[in-house]
């Protein structure tokens, strides 16, 4: 079976801090900051998704721009034309999309609106999960097996993606 992205937002949940076209890109550096993100999608005065605003873009700005980028707002920095997925569509793709277009984060839209957002952090994640899960299953079909070739370390726990090993 493979991973869609719905998996991700029923892990992470659908909640996304959004910014608006006309915040003021100190207002939008202090929102991620605040809320410890690398990007958020950029609504419209209608509620619509208009783009992307990342650290990165706002970085860019400022090397362009320097003490005059406090006159620019997310919509003066913001990409537009960014990849966008759907609840079903494969983590593999998203991956894809994500490379191709050297962005870290893909809104998710159901029925044309944003229902979630995709962070590169977020595959990384589900990914690694899935590859313990796959290694212990095969360690548990090798040793609950008449095949003893591998054993289990008695006294190592599997460390868990998002937890520190003590």
């Amino acid at each position: 079976m493979s991973s869609r992205v719905f998996h991700i937002l029923a892990q992470k949940g659908r909640t996304v801090i959004t910014v608006r076209a006309d915040d003021p890109i100190l207002s939008v550096a202090a929102t991620l900051a605040r809320h410890n993100i690398g990007g958020a999608p950029v609504l419209g005065p209608d509620g619509q998704l208009v783009g992307l605003v990342s650290e990165k873009m706002i970085v860019h700005a400022l090397s362009r721009h320097g003490a005059d980028i406090t006159t620019l707002t997310a919509g003066d920095i913001m990409a537009r034309d960014i990849p966008t997925a759907t609840p079903d569509d494969s983590i593999y793709d998203i991956a894809c999309r994500m490379t191709y277009s050297r962005n870290r984060h893909v809104p998710v839209l159901e029925n044309g609106k944003l229902a979630g957002l995709v962070s590169i952090g977020d595959i990384v994640k589900l990914r690694a999960e899935n590859a313990e899960q796959e290694a212990q299953e095969l360690q548990d079909y090798v040793t609950g097996s008449d095949h003893a070739a591998v054993q289990p370390p008695n006294d190592v726990p599997p460390m868990q993606c998002g937890r520190k090993q003590d």
